[in-house]
Order: structure tokens, then sequence, then C-alpha cells
């Protein structure tokens, strides 16, 4: 048979193959075929959006209010205390855009009013009043004066020094009224200039915590400077800061870097006059997708003074507690030169739960060109992260060092 033969051959079956298979789908098939393809079409027009659970319906109503639990500009507050406060309550009133119906932040001359009270377990409280101007004269300029009353009873010491011993530690009242006036100027969309003028009045006197001595059984003004007496500060700041984070509340990526300078004037007593600068650097890097990241942050901060001149010692950098080394108490270790940095791992556990791995290194000296790499203590710990879409509700560290174990709760992201 030659090859033209074969080929018509083959042409011919599946000529015929084509024709069997269409000739044998009956009528009853091509209706069921058509039915199908209506339900599919009407089922894809009807699906109904998912529904949110009760968490989610939560975080959604706090994702969209300006504070939680507010009620014509009242509010909650946990009182914004340091780490050995204990648990604290307070009350806030908060009012944006008074005289205006909308809240716009771009309104020119926007007046802004925060009030609050709070109080600890542990006898700390505070009272603050604050009112800002935003955008003033049309310009990306924010003014502000404020006002804060702090009673804190039960502030630790351990002594001078990165040598100090847990044995040591003792306790201080520290009582002081702050009335600040500030501005802010943002010539660029992330960078932002600022300058303030304080008056301090600080009085430093006996703990009242009873674990612990208080600060003059142990020390004298020369062991703990200011322990004599101290006067009335005016201190000045300039501040310059650049920060690119993609939400400063709960960021994912991005960075944030500041830079303060200080001068304190101790009125009447040239001895206390100090400077001081703080420098604050936060990274935070994406790995692959929003969902890890690596966040890196280091701060120092620098003091310096006239040779005859002493850093009062509730003015002293120091590191130790939530923001700087986990694993030790609240200013654990005091000098008038402290550096800290933290390294993290982030993951997301849930969608309103982050968990972290992290470390955490610090050290103060009483000279900058002391500082030296073998001198670092160190900690490591675990922690969880809750946040709603767009904000950071809570954060619980356990941390470990070398004085063992420590749980950190905290309400504030970052530094």
């Amino acid at each position: 048979m030659t090859r033209i033969h074969l080929e018509r051959i083959t042409t011919i079956i599946i000529a015929l193959s084509i024709a069997s298979t269409v000739s044998a789908q009956s009528p009853d098939d091509a209706s069921r075929a058509q039915e199908l393809s209506a339900a599919r079409a009407q089922k894809a027009e009807t699906i109904a959006p998912p529904t949110r659970t009760l968490t989610e319906r939560v975080l959604h109503w706090y994702d969209n209010r300006d504070s939680s639990f507010s009620w014509n500009g009242l509010h909650m507050n946990l009182g914004n205390f340091s780490g050995g406060a204990g648990l604290a309550a307070g009350v806030g009133f908060t009012r944006h855009a008074i005289g205006s119906a909308i809240v716009d932040p771009h309104h020119a001359n926007r007046i802004d009013l925060d009030l609050s009270a709070g109080r600890s377990i542990l006898g700390y409280q505070r009272l603050s009043a604050r009112v800002d101007v935003l955008n003033v004269a049309g310009a990306p300029v924010n003014m502000s004066v404020s006002w804060r009353d702090d009673q804190m009873p039960q502030e630790d010491f351990y002594g001078i020094g990165q040598d100090t011993s847990e044995s040591h530690r003792v306790s201080y009242r520290l009582d002081t009224t702050d009335i600040t006036a500030a501005f802010e100027w943002q010539p660029f969309r992330r960078v932002f200039i600022g300058g303030a003028v304080a008056h301090l009045s600080p009085v430093l006197g006996r703990g009242t915590d009873s674990r612990f001595p208080s600060i003059e059984a142990t020390f004298d003004p020369s062991t703990a400077p200011g322990l004599g007496g101290l006067p009335e500060f005016i201190r000045a700041d300039a501040t310059v800061g650049f920060d690119w984070r993609d939400n400063a509340s709960h960021p994912r990526s991005g960075g944030h870097y500041q830079v303060t300078a200080s001068r304190y004037d101790g009125q009447g007593d040239d001895r206390t006059d100090f400077r001081r600068t703080n420098i604050l650097l936060q990274q935070i890097i994406p790995l692959g997708n929003r969902y890890r990241r690596i966040e890196l942050r280091a701060q120092a901060a620098l003091t310096g003074a006239d040779r005859l001149a002493r850093v009062p010692v509730i003015y002293m950098p120091y590191v130790g507690g939530a923001s700087t080394l986990r694993g030790f108490s609240t200013s654990r270790f005091q000098d008038r030169q402290a550096v800290s940095m933290s390294a993290e791992y982030q993951w997301e556990a849930w969608w309103a739960l982050d968990a972290a791995l992290f470390v955490d290194a610090g050290q103060v000296q009483h000279a900058a060109g002391d500082f030296a790499l073998r001198s670092f203590v160190t900690n490591y710990g675990v922690g969880l992260r809750l946040h709603s879409n767009s904000k950071f509700l809570a954060r619980l560290d356990l941390a470990y060092g070398r004085e063992g174990f420590r749980p950190l709760l905290g309400f504030k992201y970052g530094f």
C-alpha cells in the first residue's frame, strides 16, 4: 500500500471518530451542560463576602478610632510610667481641631488639646496637659506648650559604673515638674527639625520601696551626684531626624534616625551644668515579604561637663529595661556615657500577632573613649507583639540575662 493511501485512510478514521463523538451527545446531555453552566454563573454572582470573627471586628473597630475606649474625647490610658511603676491606669481627654467641624490634618492653625491623669499601684502619679498648634500659618510647622507633674516614689539606683552589684540596689523618690515649649519644622516629607526649651523642677528624696534601703543610707553626694540637693534647670534641645517607616505605630519596613542635643543649666549652681546628646537609630529589613523581617535598633546617650561639674544621677544615661537591656531591671547600669543595641527576627504567627527572637547588648562608661567590645553586657529572649491592621496594641517580652529571667509587658512600640 502506498504512502498516499495510508494518509487518506488515517484522515477518514479521524473524521469518522469526531463525527461519532458529536452524534453520541444526546439533547439531554447538552441541556444538562447548559444548566450546570448557568448554575455556576448564578453562584458566582451571589457569593457573600466573608464575615469577620469577633476578634477581627474588635480590632477593626480599634483601627478606626483615634483612641481606644473613648467617649466625647474622654478615654482610658495606662499612665505611661517607667518600667518600675507597676500596674497603672488613668483617664485622659483629647480634642482634635478645636473650633472646627472636621478634623483635617492639613488645616492651617489647627489646635489640639490633650489632658491626662494616671496613677499606679506603687504610688506613681502623673498629671499632664498639652496644647498643639499644627500647620502654623499654613506652613509645615507645629508648635506646642506642655506641663507635666510626676511623682515617682520607687526609682532604682545601683551605683555608678559597669561593675555595680545587685546587692547595692537602693530606691529614691523623684518628684519633678516640667514646663516645655517646643516646635517642629518638616521641610521635606521624611525630614523633621525641632527645638524646645524646658523648665525643670526636680526634687530627689527618700525612696518608699520597703524591700531596699533608701538612697541616702548607702550613698552620699560624691557617689550619687544630686543627692545633696538639686537646683531648677533650664534645658534647651535641638533635634534633627529622618523617618521613612511605612507605619510609625507598627512598621514592617523602613527606618527612623534621630539625634537630639541638649544643654542643662542649673539655675544658681554651675556645678550641675552639663550637655547631653541622644542618638536613636532603627532599621526594619523585610525578608522576602511583609510577614518576616529583621529589626535593628541602636541608641547612645553621651554627656559632657566642665571639669568641676557633675551630672546628676537623675539625668545620667543608663542601660537596662524595656527599651535597652530587657534582661535587666530599669536603669541597672548608669554612668556618663551609655550605648545599647538590639536585633530582632520577627515573623507573623497569626494575622494579629507577631512572634520575635531577640538579643540585646549594652554598656556604660565614664568616658566615651572607654567603650570596648568585650565590655558589652548581653541578654536574649522571645517576644509576642499584638496589633491590629495598622496599630500596635501590646507586647510581651521574656528576656534572660546573667541576673535571671525577666518578663516585660508593655503598650508602646520601639524606643
